[in-house]
């Protein structure tokens, strides 16, 4: 936006920015400088505040170990901080939980209560500061009164803190006014400064201004003069040695460059002059050299399209220029090579075509003959094929049976261990169970010696009278709680008792079921025996029948693969005769004179006798089908 004013209005623009961040600075530095006083003041009176309570709650302490009463700490207390005074006359006040003046600089407020007292506008006084010190997060707080001797309420900050132990909130608090008053001075000391400095600064970039608008100026209308063709133009301030210097300087570099210019033009007018009548010579000489270029191009198109015609008798004999004249010869000489070839290769196809036909035929009865072995060795395939399955499904069967008597036999092996475990288990649980007697019986013993402990004790207690009566109550609950541990010992030494019969019963028993397991798996092991007979002979029948069915499997492979060989050898000989006829049609397209040479080979055809049939062989094991398809 910028570049749309005049230089005259740039520095009119800077120097009003640069009032303006300058005012802002001012204002920004008063205005912070404001705050950190009356952070400062508050801080301040934080610390009086805190200064306070500690001085209190030395006095909570006195009252607490009784160095002293509690109403003379208390009123040591209020007097001390009645007579503080600081920062110009102010005081400490001292309210109770309720908001009640116990102490103040204005001793007709003691005693009342101002916890619903508003100020000039509403706000009230200490609630705020009160509800907040009690919680344990003093605040400050901001409200309008009247200072000592004055009727006009004025804003003051204070700030009030609880008194662990007694029910008392310390405050203390200073009017804004006395910082205000201080800020709009040192606005007004600020301002008396500013103005004289900014009335220089004008008049300063007036004269800058004014300076730099008339160089640019003159400096214009040399440079304007020069775009117009004046080279003569005078560049002025060429000798200073500031930054219009160099500007002047780099204008004078221009005017050189022009004059330079004006005599590389005339140099460059009389080079072009020459150059044209060069250009001249040259295009006469490159019209001869076009015309004999495009006389051969015409002469190979003609010879080209005879040929793409089948014309390939057809020569060129024309001479050329010298440049072109093996480019004739060698066209000549590929045509008399390619009417040779095409003489044998004429010669050479109605041979062929003979031979295919021949070829075809031979392959058409071969493909009918072993499609017939093919499907007749397939049938018997498919038989063998489920002769084995239904064996191997037999043996598959038979060894499933056999793992299942193993498995059981396994099982009633185990079921043996497991019985033997069980009956050593019992055993180990009849040992616990005489242990547990044993100590039953100790536990018997020690209620029976608490109980005469108690006894002695209760007759203690009653020698003893009124002062052993509690102990006598203690010795006849330990004498009854004997009393029931040897009942309860007795009968848990029952319950083992009974307990061990069981077990004995079990014993019997579970050694009972063990050997019944023992005739059980002797057993499984003879059915074990007959069924891996059976699956033996199973699976050896099946792996014979495989091994057949495998032979015939090779040997349908192999008729497939002759049947896909023979299939695809008539499919080839066909394609060849067809070929041929092709070949020969596109022959006869040819001009190549009826001097043609004798061919080559031309057997005659012969009657083919019927093929017989193959012998019958086993294939190789071995044998591999790859690239071979079924038939």
């Amino acid at each position: 936006m910028l570049h749309k004013l005049s230089i005259r209005h740039q520095f009119a623009a800077i120097g009003l920015f640069g009032i303006t961040m300058t005012i802002a600075a001012l204002v920004i530095s008063l205005l912070g400088a404001y705050h950190l006083e009356l952070n400062a003041k508050k801080a301040e009176v934080r610390t009086l505040v805190n200064n306070a309570v500690a001085l209190t709650g030395s006095f909570v302490r006195l009252a607490k170990y009784g160095a002293l009463t509690e109403d003379q700490a208390q009123g040591l207390a209020l007097e001390i901080l009645g007579a503080a005074r600081f920062d110009h006359g102010n005081y400490y006040f001292v309210d109770d939980k309720d908001g009640t003046i116990i102490q103040h600089a204005n001793k007709a407020l003691i005693g009342t209560n101002r916890s619903n007292t508003k100020d000039a506008y509403g706000t009230y006084i200490i609630r705020p500061m009160l509800k907040a010190a009690l919680a344990g997060h003093p605040i400050f707080h901001e409200y309008y009164i009247p200072k000592a001797g004055s009727k006009t309420p004025e804003a003051k900050i204070s700030y009030m803190a609880k008194v662990p132990g007694w029910n008392w909130v310390i405050g203390t608090g200073m009017y804004v006014s006395d910082l205000r008053t201080s800020f709009w001075s040192n606005v007004a000391r600020f301002v008396g400064i500013f103005i004289p400095v900014f009335l220089l600064f004008l008049v300063a970039m007036y004269f800058i201004q004014r300076n730099i608008a008339g160089i640019l100026k003159a400096m214009t209308g040399a440079m304007a003069r020069l775009s117009k063709g004046d080279l003569k133009a005078e560049v002025p301030y060429v000798a200073r040695a500031d930054e219009i210097g160099g500007m002047a300087r780099a204008v004078e570099v221009f005017k050189a460059a022009g004059i330079e210019k004006a005599r590389l033009e005339a140099e460059a007018a009389a080079s072009r002059a020459a150059r044209e009548a060069e250009a001249a010579r040259s295009a006469a000489e490159r019209e001869q050299a076009a015309q004999q270029l495009a006389f051969v191009v015409e002469s190979i198109a003609t010879g080209l399209e005879n040929l793409a015609a089948g014309r390939i008798t057809y020569r060129l004999n024309t001479s050329f220029a010298a440049e072109y004249e093996r480019l004739r010869t060698d066209f000549n000489a590929a045509m008399e090579r390619l009417q040779d070839t095409m003489r044998v290769i004429a010669a050479n196809t109605s041979a062929i075509r003979s031979g295919t036909g021949e070829i075809a035929a031979a392959a058409d009865d071969l493909a009918r003959r072993t499609e017939h072995q093919a499907a007749t060795i397939e049938e018997t395939a498919a038989t063998l094929s489920e002769i084995t399955e239904t064996v191997s499904g037999t043996a598959t069967h038979a060894a499933h049976a056999r793992e299942a008597v193993s498995a059981a036999m396994a099982d009633a092996g185990r079921g043996g261990a497991v019985v033997a475990r069980a009956v050593a288990a019992m055993g180990e649980i009849e040992t616990s169970a005489e242990q547990i007697g044993n100590i039953i019986g100790v536990i018997d013993e020690i209620a029976f010696q608490t109980n005469l402990l108690a006894l002695n004790a209760g007759v203690e207690a009653a020698r003893a009278g009124d002062a052993g009566r509690g102990f006598a109550v203690v010795a006849s609950e330990v004498r009854a709680l004997a009393q029931r541990s040897a009942d309860a010992a007795k009968e848990i030494k029952a319950l083992i008792s009974k307990s061990n019969q069981q077990v004995a019963a079990g014993v019997d028993q579970v050694g009972q079921t063990g050997k019944a397991l023992e005739r059980i798996v002797a057993q499984i092991a003879e059915i074990n025996q007959v069924v891996s007979d059976i699956a033996s002979g199973a699976q050896g029948n099946s792996a014979r029948l495989l091994q057949v069915n495998d032979a015939v499997s090779q040997m349908d492979q192999a008729t497939q693969q002759n049947a896909a060989m023979v299939e695809e050898s008539t499919a080839a000989s066909h394609n060849l005769a067809r070929e041929v006829k092709q070949l020969a049609a596109l022959i006869h397209r040819f001009d190549i004179e009826e001097s043609a040479p004798a061919p080559v080979r031309s057997p005659a055809p012969a009657e083919r006798p019927a093929a017989a049939p193959p012998a019958r062989r086993m294939p190789e094991p071995t044998m591999a089908d790859e690239g071979w398809e079924e038939f």
